[in-house]
């Protein structure tokens, strides 16, 4: 596809000039890009806006959803449909109310001279915030399509209501996908796809999580349009089989609010007392061991830290025969991590540890690697917001901050490979943590520029990353975490397939669980080569009293001042329920 250099032009199909939180967040971000342009409103001619009076709404009660419409109308209260009037702002766009023919209870279609009325516009696209089931001439007026979210994973859950199945069922994560719209009900053509942890315990903000989350991706594709990088608006047609779901029944709501509370209650239990404990392992065998199927390598586990803390992260060097691991080395008691150096000999006897970095902020995961002869560290430095490069002066014990690559961003877990003509640096961002961010550049001290698909990847189980890429039979290998179940659960192994300035493609093709015959059994989120010896960690939950002592403060601290603030207090219930 080549690169598209003309004003982007799109039109919006509405029910008027009211719009959904969510809705203007993705208009937002439309709008925000140069020479992407608003020419058209598409507006719902059959649409009633009587229908919210009182009146309407009991005439739509079904005794058997009204539990669902008594919660969905008092007590869900998401973010995302807070509506906002755009009159003025959309006042000199033009309009065009359409009338369209319905056939079947759902499907709609539009009188050919609307049709050739929006034609004159010329549209690239149009974005689907209004009507029904859509079908006929309509879908190819614009150049590029209908435009329409679907915020459930297309390929399980087809329905309604968005978002709410996942949490019956106890999904692990919760799709959406933007679509180009066809004839097909829900098997539109698939234009960005995503996939986020599945917040069991709150319908509404699950809700609000893949409703705003997803409002970036219209934006990126204009952007791929204007690299000439997105073919995939040819692709075939979704081919999902998926159940059609409905409105959930009296006796569903009832089974779900009793889900809602037990995880709740579990979140709450884990809170304060399961807390999270960290150790690093050796394999002495190299990190290709871990593709081939059913493999099991042992484990030498270090001497498990003391209750006030963990290690974690590790990355080694070996120095005149001397194995060396740089690691995250976190104290609860002051709640900040600084990187450790550790001398381990035999069996994975510790044998000295001697501090490698402090800096004043919290540091972990630090990423060694070569270059040019000379040994480097990257460390995860988000709460200071910065990506630095660090040079070894006496290693691996001493080191000087050479440069900050990159200003300004709260990377988490900030990882730097080679591959063919540039230098590449992947990491996740703190506030989004589905989502992988590639940087490139030809040289180590930069300029290094983002990826233009950035987001490059939209997945929970395999976006952040989780320790050093490794080459095998031609392939490239990238370790990313799988944080759908719990932080940390488990390592997806990625196959990259693509990788260039305008393309990334990879491949999941395994998970690394945790080592079930050790102490370490909850979970593992980094592992590193080092040689012909693997470094991995692996985490247990155990009871701390200084922490449960700090969490229990906390949670006093929420309720005395719940009646003060009830809105930021929920809000800080949420974090609360969600820090562990």
């Amino acid at each position: 596809m080549n690169r598209f250099c003309r004003p982007i032009r799109f039109g919006i199909m509405c029910k008027g000039t009211i719009f959904s939180a969510w809705q203007v967040r993705c208009l937002k971000n439309l709008l925000a890009l140069d020479n992407v342009k608003i020419v058209l409103l598409i507006i719902d001619a059959n649409h009633d806006p009587s229908s919210s009076k009182l009146f309407a709404k009991i005439r739509r009660i079904r005794f058997r959803h009204i539990l669902y419409q008594f919660f969905e109308k008092f007590i869900l209260k998401p973010q995302i449909y807070r509506k906002t009037n755009l009159a003025e702002i959309l006042s000199e766009i033009p309009s065009i109310r359409c009338e369209v023919i319905k056939k079947g209870r759902f499907s709609q279609y539009f009188n050919q001279a609307d049709i050739e009325a929006i034609r004159r516009y010329e549209l690239d696209f149009i974005l689907r915030f209004g009507f029904n089931i859509i079908r006929g001439e309509i879908l190819n007026v614009a150049r590029y399509g209908i435009w329409s979210f679907h915020h459930d994973d297309e390929e399980k859950y087809r329905g309604a209501p968005p978002c709410f199945w996942e949490i019956y069922h106890g999904d692990d994560v919760t799709g959406a996908i933007l679509q180009r719209l066809t004839d097909r009900l829900d098997g539109g053509v698939v234009l960005k796809k995503g996939f986020f942890k599945t917040i069991k315990n709150s319908y509404a903000r699950n809700l609000n999580k893949v409703f705003f989350e997803s409002t970036k991706w219209p934006a990126q594709v204009c952007i791929d349009l204007r690299n000439g990088c997105a073919e995939y608006l040819d692709n075939p047609p979704s081919q999902t089989k998926a159940s059609i779901f409905y409105i959930p029944s009296n006796l569903q709501m009832l089974v779900f609010g009793i889900k809602e509370l037990a995880t709740s209650l579990c979140k709450l239990y884990n809170f304060l007392f399961r807390h999270e404990q960290w150790n690093i392992g050796v394999v002495y065998e190299p990190i290709k061991v871990f593709l081939k199927s059913g493999s099991k390598p042992k484990i030498h586990w270090l001497s498990a830290p003391k209750s006030d803390g963990f290690l974690a992260d590790p990355f080694g060097l070996v120095k005149n025969g001397k194995l060396t691991v740089l690691c995250e080395n976190f104290n609860y008691n002051f709640n900040k991590g600084i990187i450790s150096a550790i001398e381990i000999g035999h069996n994975a006897k510790v044998i000295s540890t001697r501090t490698a970095l402090s800096l004043p902020t919290h540091t972990s995961y630090p990423y060694l690697f070569k270059y040019k002869e000379e040994i480097y560290c990257i460390p995860e430095t988000a709460d200071a917001q910065e990506i630095s490069l660090y040079r070894a002066q006496e290693s691996p014990h001493r080191w000087e901050k050479v440069v900050t690559l990159i200003k300004n961003i709260d990377a988490l877990d900030p990882t730097i490979f080679q591959h063919e003509n540039y230098l590449w640096l992947m990491c996740v961002r703190k506030k989004a943590q589905q989502e992988l961010s590639i940087f490139y550049a030809t040289h180590l001290l930069g300029p290094w520029k983002p990826h233009i698909a950035n987001p490059a990847k939209i997945d929970i189980r395999s976006a952040r990353p989780a320790g050093t890429l490794f080459a095998h039979n031609g392939y490239l290998y990238r370790p990313a975490q799988d944080c759908s179940k719990t932080y940390g659960g488990r390592i997806a192994i990625n196959r990259i397939v693509h990788l260039t300035p305008t393309e990334f493609k990879e491949e999941s093709v395994l998970f690394i669980e945790p080592d079930m015959h050790s102490s370490f059994s909850d979970g593992i989120h980094t592992i590193s080569d080092v040689g012909n010896i693997t470094l991995v960690d692996g985490k247990r939950l155990i009871f701390i009293p200084n922490i449960f002592i700090h969490r229990l403060t906390r949670i006093i601290a929420y309720v005395l001042k719940y009646p003060k603030n009830s809105r930021s207090a929920t809000s800080r219930k949420g974090d609360i329920l969600n820090a562990s």
